[in-house]
């Protein structure tokens, strides 16, 4: 029992040296996270950074982005916790053009390896956030003496770590000339691995209502759930998932309202063999509005084949061009300087002769279905092509195949329920086949040549003779 008290009593005794000493290491992992916001940004650049002290360490750094981001940083370590402020600087917002938009953001930093009640790991942090002028008097009329945004983060002892981020409900918050909005809250949390080398996210937020003279919009059900890992320095494979299962609008009149059911977009990146394949779904359930009712809509697409060296080079060059919105360049300039940096590694990625299928555009209603399915290439591209708009068109390969149900045509309000009558002469000369209620068509662009069914095509086809109104159309 006396030996378990010393050995108690040296620990409590040793305690303060050990937090001292985690000190050093999360700042050192704190820096470790700026090297990633800079790998992922390499535009925000270091611009000046003292440090001095021995116990304690007062740590001054300002980032920059161009002329009109600046990011000012002060770090205080102590012996048990230590304390990091950072002040945003952005000019030129949407926001107001000539005051630069400020706002704070001041994250108390618990060593570990005791950092609270129910955290053990090399650190916890809670970070508070304010904003100055305007936007923080309209946060406070809704959010009242509440923070409108709660951020918690928990350092692993080796790497990694987990973050939670919160928002709370509201209801009935005034936002000026009658409008009104409801807030159901935000929840998310993500973990992440050492130099973030993988992560994964989930986050659900219940309601939003805006409601004012003019009507109300409403949003219920998002949810955000997504994991990924690196590949390659910036470039990361995995899947995600974001979901709305209702957003509506309604005007003055109540029949005047627009509804979309079960809204749902799915992400899926994977890397085989040194080429990446990325599927986008975008898809609802039911659409309703005044003029079209719809029980389905789908929009899914693949790119596949794209070298991963010449995408990440691609996505590299992308990013970095678009800073230039932070930089002191003319917007006139952008695009041509966005241009110049995108062709080397765009050819790159050209020549992989990347794919996009068309997995599914597809719209319904309880008549029937259009569907339309197919695939664009470009074959055999070679350097300098980019330069020759005719040899890239040249080189230019596209399949599309279209099926539609007659019925579904027929039930379309306005002209497009003419759309028949609009497609004989098309039907008349086999571009199109009409066959056990649908009409199908597979359109080919190869060579510089464009077929509809197999048939050069002939626009002169579509044109009524002179004199002759074309068919739907008053005489």
């Amino acid at each position: 029992m006396k030996k378990i008290l010393i050995t108690v009593a040296v620990l409590l005794l040793l305690y303060p040296v050990v937090a001292w000493l985690m000190g050093f290491a999360i700042e050192r992992r704190v820096e470790s996270l700026t090297d990633q916001a800079q790998l992922m940004v390499p535009q925000l650049h270091l611009s000046q950074k003292t440090r001095h002290g021995v116990f304690t360490s007062d740590e001054e750094s300002s980032y920059e982005l161009g002329s009109t981001l600046k990011v000012t940083r002060h770090y205080h370590r102590g012996w048990y916790s230590s304390v990091d402020e950072a002040t945003v600087e952005m000019s030129g917002t949407a926001l107001d053009a000539r005051t630069p938009y400020r706002f704070s953001l001041r994250t108390v930093i618990h060593h570990g390896p005791v950092c609270g009640l129910t955290c053990f790991a090399l650190a916890g942090t809670e970070t508070h956030v304010s904003f100055t002028g305007l936007l923080q008097a309209s946060l406070t009329r809704l959010f009242g003496s509440e923070e409108p945004i709660t951020i918690r983060t928990r350092l692993a002892f080796f790497g990694g770590g987990s973050a939670t981020v919160s928002s709370p409900a509201f209801k009935q918050a005034q936002i000026g000339q009658g409008a009104r909005v409801n807030w159901g809250g935000l929840d998310a949390t993500m973990h992440y691995g050492a130099r973030q080398d993988w992560y994964d996210v989930n986050a659900s937020a219940a309601s939003l209502r805006l409601a004012g003279p003019k009507g109300t919009l409403q949003i219920d059900g998002m949810s955000l759930d997504g994991r990924s890992k690196r590949l390659l320095r910036t470039l990361y494979e995995g899947d995600s998932r974001m979901e709305i299962k209702r957003f509506s609008v309604t005007g003055l009149d109540e029949a005047q309202q627009g509804v979309v059911n079960d809204l749902l977009f799915v992400n899926q990146n994977h890397a085989q063999d040194g080429f990446m394949s990325m599927s986008y779904q975008l898809g609802a359930r039911a659409i309703v509005t005044q003029q079209v009712t719809l029980s389905s809509a789908h929009f899914d697409v693949t790119w596949k084949h794209l070298g991963l060296e010449s995408l990440e080079s691609f996505i590299a060059a992308l990013r970095a061009a678009g800073q230039q919105q932070y930089a002191s360049v003319a917007p006139g300039a952008r695009a041509q300087n966005m241009m110049a940096a995108l062709k080397q590694p765009l050819e790159a990625l050209l020549r992989d002769q990347p794919e996009m299928d068309i997995d599914r555009f597809s719209v319904a209603n309880p008549q029937g279905q259009a569907v339309m399915t197919g695939a664009i290439r470009l074959i055999g591209l070679s350097a300098g092509d980019l330069d020759a708009p005719a040899v890239l068109l040249s080189k230019l390969d596209i399949r599309l195949d279209l099926v539609i149900d007659e019925a579904l045509l027929s039930s379309l309000p306005g002209a497009a329920a003419n759309a028949l009558a609009q497609l004989q002469p098309m039907i008349d000369q086999g571009y199109i086949t009409r066959s056990n209620g649908a009409l199908r068509m597979q359109m080919l662009f190869r060579a510089g040549q464009t077929t509809f069914n197999g048939k050069p095509f002939n626009p002169a086809v579509m044109q009524p003779p002179r004199g002759v109104p074309a068919p739907g159309m008053p005489h």
